[in-house]
């Protein structure tokens, strides 16, 4: 008996010892954000994404390009995807949250990574896997990005990879080229 009491009071001690999280509904508005972005960026629609994004809120993307405000991150997007001479053809991306936001009072940090398809205007087709990091303030009871960063690995990236490959085929190329050009000169240096 007096077993099943310890056992009882130890349970129900721990009931009562449970916290709950005081950010839950927060951490669910701020994941609802991450969808909405996620599939405007996906609709290269990056007016529907900058709703969540504070009206003097920054970003620092992949190219080092920095914007302030919903007008510039608009032309950007606008520049990058959507113009006659766009640098980017096509585009989509799927996120995910690497660790609960930390809060800080009516401010908090979130990131994650990203799975980013391009394709290059040029043709260059490549998956990019990339970090992100963010800070939101709670204004008025809505969460607004105040700064958005992305980022990618400088030392393995499918730029870098292509770029490898690239050197190691010009590499083969210039020796072949050596050899025949070598293999010509021999023989009219024999006549």
């Amino acid at each position: 008996m007096r077993m099943v009491l310890c056992i009882l009071l130890v349970t129900l001690g721990g009931v009562v010892c449970a916290e709950t999280d005081p950010y839950a509904a927060d951490r669910e508005r701020m994941r609802a954000m991450l969808a909405d972005v996620e599939a405007a960026l996906n609709a290269h629609d990056f007016g529907q994404a900058a709703r969540h994004l504070d009206e003097n809120g920054v970003i620092i993307y992949y190219n080092a390009e920095v914007t302030q405000g919903h007008d510039e991150g608009i032309k950007y997007f606008n520049r990058m995807l959507k113009d006659a001479a766009a640098v980017v053809k096509e585009y989509s991306v799927t996120s995910e949250v690497s660790a609960p936001a930390v809060f800080h009072g009516n401010t908090a940090v979130a990131y994650g990574t990203t799975e980013e398809h391009f394709k290059l205007a040029d043709g260059l087709e490549f998956v990019l896997n990339g970090r992100w990091s963010t800070t939101l303030q709670k204004k008025q009871d809505s969460w607004k990005i105040i700064a958005l960063h992305f980022s990618s690995n400088l030392f393995d990236n499918p730029l870098l990879n292509n770029a490898k490959r690239l050197n190691w085929v010009i590499g083969i190329a210039a020796f072949a080229l050596g050899l025949l050009l070598m293999f010509i000169l021999g023989r009219v240096m024999r006549r």
